[in-house]
């Protein structure tokens, strides 16, 4: 299995709107792809929580998971008609994205 996590920085003032994004948008169009295991979408502690637990400063707020059988079937998803849309439409919400992939060695 492998592991994309894509950072993205999203403004406040879009946040509820990007959250509903990946419900409505990107969740949907992930269910139709092979090999397709999960995602999730993490949102940030705010800044006090985060100061509290002396977490590790980042200018992203949000961040995407998503899992796949085989990085193969990953890169299946980017040439999708359906992650065109959902990738168009969660970078119009965004000022900054980056992305590191993971070959998962281990869960439980």
């Amino acid at each position: 299995m492998m592991l994309l996590q894509i950072y993205f920085k999203v403004p406040v003032e879009k946040s509820g709107d990007f959250e509903k994004m990946y419900e409505n948008i990107y969740v949907p169009a992930l269910r139709k792809q092979q090999g397709y295991i999960r995602s999730d979408l993490l949102r940030v502690f705010p800044k006090d929580m985060a100061d509290e637990i002396e977490a590790t400063p980042t200018e992203y707020n949000y961040q995407m998971e998503l899992v796949f059988d085989t990085e193969q079937n990953r890169r299946k998803w980017v040439a999708s008609p359906e992650h065109q849309q959902a990738w168009t439409t969660a970078e119009s919400m965004t000022t900054s994205v980056a992305w590191q992939g993971y070959d998962i060695m281990g869960n439980s």
